[in-house]
């Protein structure tokens, strides 16, 4: 990577990427307020094969959009968005999730942070103690955190956190496609291949809001992923 000076993300061109699958009842409470922070086209919802408005309501925000045909999971759809970031220019993309559970004001975190030359990732950092995280929430946090460290050969800081900020130049290095499990994939292949990751800390949001997580398979997914990166260390 070349050896540039750090500059903030906010002098950059750095945008935002929203996975979205069936978010009509909270996207208009996530975009609303970055459309206060940024501009329209500085921000694109990729729809993962919803079947409510959450296509709809997007376009009629005038942020940018794509759309899965099939829902191809939350990875996929990240990839997705990461890879129309690339063809428009953009040097860093922010992905935040369509549910509410992250806040919009943490952007400014992330736009005044100045990476190193060599980091891949900006990670979110929640905060887990005092916090309304379900408690099997935080156990799986914490310990697919300790599992992705030991398989990054690094402190990867909250491996579940999609309130991210990723380096569009390395994104080939990530998955193509993927789940729940990719996050905590792309954080792995980010430091195997050389790249650093760093991090800002972010609000913890929990309002009873469903997760799209599958227990009966997202969590088998991930330990397949783990067992076949730590089996190709």
């Amino acid at each position: 990577m070349t050896n540039v000076s750090s500059v903030e993300l906010g002098q950059l061109k750095t945008g935002i990427v929203i996975p979205a699958f069936q978010a009509e009842s909270t996207l208009t409470q996530v975009l609303d307020p970055l459309l206060r922070l940024t501009s329209p086209d500085r921000i694109i919802v990729v729809d993962d094969g919803s079947t409510d408005g959450t296509l709809q309501l997007a376009e009629s925000k005038q942020v940018m959009t794509v759309r899965h045909p099939i829902n191809k999971g939350k990875g996929a759809a990240l990839m997705t968005g990461l890879l129309w970031a690339r063809s428009n220019g953009w040097e860093w993309a922010v992905t935040l999730d369509a549910d509410g559970q992250h806040a919009t004001d943490d952007l400014k975190k992330f736009l005044s942070v100045a990476p190193s030359p060599d980091t891949g990732v900006v990670v979110g950092t929640r905060s887990i103690v005092g916090t309304k995280m379900p408690l099997h929430r935080r156990i799986s946090n914490s310990l697919s955190t300790w599992i992705v460290s030991k398989l990054a050969g690094t402190a990867v800081f909250d491996a579940q956190c999609g309130y991210r900020a990723y380096r569009i130049c390395i994104i080939d290095v990530f998955p193509q496609e993927g789940r729940f499990e990719w996050e905590a994939q792309a954080l792995i292949l980010c430091c195997r291949n050389g790249h650093g990751v760093e991090q800002v800390p972010v609000q913890t949001l929990y309002s009873g809001e469903d997760s799209h997580i599958r227990l009966a398979h997202d969590p088998w997914r991930f330990l397949r992923m783990a067992g076949r990166l730590a089996w190709t260390r």
